[in-house]
């Protein structure tokens, strides 16, 4: 398909039809040959380009691009006359415009695109109603145009069709329970958790203590040490109490985190943030889903060591918790579960062993009673149905059309249920046929890619393609019965899934990957440095991010607000971070009646900010979250956080340094400066083309840390020659000392001074078009799987021209994509 695209391309722009009279080639001729063949043609291929043989569709291009920018010729090379440069680059610009349109018309803007490993995982999640883990069996994908959901890069090898028949038999298998229920009701009072607890005393009067009955606890735990509940045996929905408050002087709700971890050596797993009211404990409920083998965790994020107080931790005055007991019960969920009966109907669980004596006709044992574990563990339950060929019949007829996304013509359905059928009569087991009729559905064709044709998408290719833009899950049966081919059809449902709960998924992956939130794992700050760094913050900095991205998108408001806004959603922690605690205070609503005496907001929960003069904060540039995946943890660059804001941002990407060029290190100690190596580099002439675009915003986030918080100077740990220690707000670790001064401000490459992140964002904001270009490609590479090619540029002008005049409202920008020429085709 590429090679019969890039003939078509050649014909047009090749030395073959150079010398074909009235041909592109001859018009362009006297350009190239009087301003670009010195440099480009056949003595000299500066930047291995050469003009006067057969050249790309992607290198005219650049070409086109590059003249477009006033960037070729260079500007201190002979400039031709500017009717003749613009005469070629409409001639440029018409040409590889009307060849790209035509090889969408014919080929579509993709080849073939498959389901990515999240699309993947939330798909069968959503098909079959388990929460089982696949996207870590699969390989991991590629990315292109900062997403990885892109045709382009999605291969597909055997090792993939391998690992999608694994994936495959591990979903149908989490929906076949190995047991029934095996109730668990345990409480434990918080001195039993420790008693019970492995190596737990090693934690006592360190960060926790015993005081009666009941556990205070000052600090996170570690592994070996845990405030959790009994691990329990099967996966189901448990009712978890607890009776707990926090305590500390300060009389404030103390932010907790509910968590799971299973058997195996990984830490556990934040799955949410609450907040425990202080004064007498309180009893506390709420329910999780729990795989088999995980316990229920109650976890402080708080970092902070008794050793560094020197007193005893009975003395210690500052945030904690105390619970007196924790109790866990269930499951509570029904039996079977949904997920069986939507794979298995209404066939019958009994014990291996049981089905394979009734086969041989022998007695068979009571096994109602038996909740042994292990026993269940080597002899399992299975599905087994009393007319096999008429359930599989039955079951699959109504999973197929809904895994395939769509209507199935019979001769379809009939060769997925022979399969199973043919599995049957030679005596293969009622739930192995099924498990081996599944596993092919779910690594098919018509599962594994999107099934779209040349040309305008029919309606049920449409929904699919609105369904997982919008939900990153497959199209719900309201959509799939809509003519979203009706423009104000396909309005309505867009309206419908931005409101939807399904719409989480849009935000959460997009954001994920526009703003790299996935790489917030990816860094741990170093702890003798920003000791003040917690899981708290962890949790909370990419939460403000989505939720700020949820605002925007939900409000209609003005994408502009990403490079500055004069508010934000913040909880308390992250106020305190951001040194604006009096902000939120003050953005707080009336507090319902309430027992407690104090009038704290909230630790954990989310509150609207309007941002105080000189914060320094104000879109999502200076959000913790983007602040930390821009660094490494111990150090800040201004070339890594400045390429950040020029791809990210204003979408302007920048070539990778040149080989032979030092990295550069940041050197905090004060012998050489950031700057002072960045200056060596622009003397560079292959350096400076792009440093002069990249150091600018770099510098202008240099007052942030790695952290995300605000400085005006550098941390040291190793001790000065003129010490100065650094107090640090909640942190009361080793000794930081005051390094060097932050470098601040800089020159733009347009010559324009700035001396504060506040200077810089106005610089960015006297281009809005540009800012709404960058997002309306990324949407629409994101939204169509395919990044946008030359035929695409006139619609991001139209879909920019409109949004300009609705204030560049994002929401209206989801609206004009999905309505683009681009989306409703292939």
């Amino acid at each position: 398909m590429f090679v019969r695209f890039a003939a078509s391309v050649f014909c047009l722009l090749s030395a073959s039809a150079w010398a074909a009279p009235g041909s592109f080639a001859d018009k362009l001729k006297p350009l190239l040959e009087t301003h670009c063949l010195e440099c480009h043609g056949e003595d000299v291929q500066k930047g291995k380009l050469q003009l006067d043989q057969e050249v790309s569709f992607s290198t005219w291009t650049k070409v086109h691009d590059r003249m477009a920018a006033g960037e070729m010729p260079p500007k201190k090379s002979d400039q031709p006359p500017q009717a003749m440069k613009d005469e070629a680059l409409k001639l440029l610009s018409d040409s590889l415009h009307a060849a790209s349109l035509e090889k969408q018309r014919t080929q579509g803007r993709t080849a073939l695109r498959r389901l990515n490993g999240t699309e993947y995982e939330n798909t069968v999640r959503d098909l079959i109603g388990t929460r089982v883990k696949l996207k870590e069996v699969l390989p991991e994908e590629n990315s292109a145009g900062g997403f990885d959901n892109v045709s382009a890069v999605l291969d597909l090898s055997s090792t993939h069709l391998l690992l999608y028949q694994e994936a495959a038999e591990k979903a149908v298998n989490s929906a076949i329970p190995i047991h029934p229920h095996l109730p668990v009701s345990d409480r434990r009072t918080g001195r039993q958790i420790a008693d019970t607890g492995n190596n737990f005393k090693q934690t006592l009067t360190r960060s926790c203590y015993i005081k009666g009955d009941a556990l205070v606890v000052y600090s996170k735990l570690p592994r070996y040490g845990l405030v959790c509940t009994p691990h329990v045996n099967g996966a189901g929905r448990y009712r978890v109490r607890m009776s707990a408050s926090a305590v500390g002087e300060a009389n404030v709700p103390v932010p907790v985190s509910y968590c799971t971890v299973d058997r195996g050596r990984e830490p556990p797993v934040v799955r949410d943030m609450v907040d425990l009211p202080p004064g007498a404990p309180r009893v506390i409920e709420t329910e999780i889903e729990l795989d088999a083998g995980e316990a229920f965790v109650l976890q402080l994020q708080l970092n902070w060591d008794i050793r560094a107080t020197k007193q005893p931790i009975e003395r210690y005055k500052g945030p904690g918790f105390l619970i007196e007991w924790l109790e866990i019960e269930g499951p509570i969920n029904e039996f079977p579960t949904p997920a069986y009966r939507t794979l298995f109907g209404n066939a019958e669980l009994m014990p291996k062993s049981v089905v394979k004596a009734r086969a041989e006709g022998k007695r068979t044992q009571d096994w109602s009673k038996r909740n042994n574990i292990y026993q269940w563990l080597n002899d399992p339950l299975e599905p087994v149905s009393a007319a096999p060929k008429e359930d599989a019949d039955k079951l699959l007829r109504a999973f197929i059309p809904r895994a395939f996304r769509g209507p199935v013509d019979e001769a379809t359905l009939t060769h997925f249920i022979s399969k199973v059928h043919t599995k049957l009569d030679a005596g293969e087991s009622f739930v192995n046929a099924m498990i081996f009729g599944y596993k092919s559905v779910l690594t098919s064709p018509q599962f594994l890619f999107f099934q779209e044709a040349p040309g305008v998408l029919e309606r049920h290719a449409l929904a699919n393609r609105l369904a997982y833009f919008l939900t990153s899950l497959p199209p719900d049966a309201e959509l799939l019965a809509a003519d979203v081919t009706k423009p104000e059809v396909l309005h309505q449902q867009t309206e419908r899934l931005l409101k939807s709960p399904r719409g989480r998924g849009f935000t959460e992956n997009f954001t994920g990957q526009w703003l790299e939130l996935r790489k917030m794992d990816a860094t741990i700050p170093d702890p003798n440095l920003y000791g003040d760094f917690d899981g708290t913050l962890l949790w909370a900095m990419p939460e403000e991010t989505r939720r700020f991205f949820d605002d925007v998108l939900q409000n209609d408001r003005s994408v502009l607000e990403f490079v500055d806004s004069s508010w934000t959603l913040v909880n308390r922690r992250l106020a305190d971070h951001y040194r604006i605690a009096e902000a939120f205070e003050a953005a707080k609503p009336p507090l319902a009646a309430t027992d407690s005496k104090s009038s704290s907001v909230p630790q954990s929960e989310f509150r609207r900010v309007s941002l105080p003069l000189g914060s320094h904060r104000g879109g999502v540039m200076t959000h913790g979250s983007v602040l930390k995946v821009t660094a490494d943890g111990t150090t800040t660059s201004p070339v890594l956080r400045g390429k950040w804001v020029l791809e990210h941002m204003l979408g302007t990407g920048t070539p990778p340094p040149p080989p032979d060029v030092p990295a550069i290190e940041p050197d905090i100690r004060g012998a050489t400066t950031i700057r002072q190596q960045l200056d060596k580099h622009r003397h560079i002439a292959a350096c400076n083309s792009c440093h002069q675009h990249i150091d600018p915003p770099g510098f202008a986030l240099e007052t942030f840390d790695p952290i995300g918080g605000y400085r005006d100077f550098y941390r040291v740990s190793v001790r000065p020659a003129k010490p100065s220690t650094v107090s640090i707000p909640g942190y009361s670790g080793r000794a930081i000392y005051r390094g060097p001064d932050v470098e601040m401000g800089g020159v733009t490459h347009d010559g324009r001074t700035f001396t504060s992140i506040e200077d810089y964002k106005r610089i960015l904001l006297e281009n809005p078009d540009q800012i709404a270009r960058n997002l309306a490609e990324r949407l629409l590479t994101y939204a169509t799987g395919a990044e946008p090619q030359f035929a695409d540029r006139e619609v991001i002008e139209q879909v920019v021209s409109t949004v300009k005049t609705k204030n560049y409202g994002l929401r209206t920008l989801v609206h004009e994509i999905v309505q683009s020429r681009p989306f409703r085709n292939k």
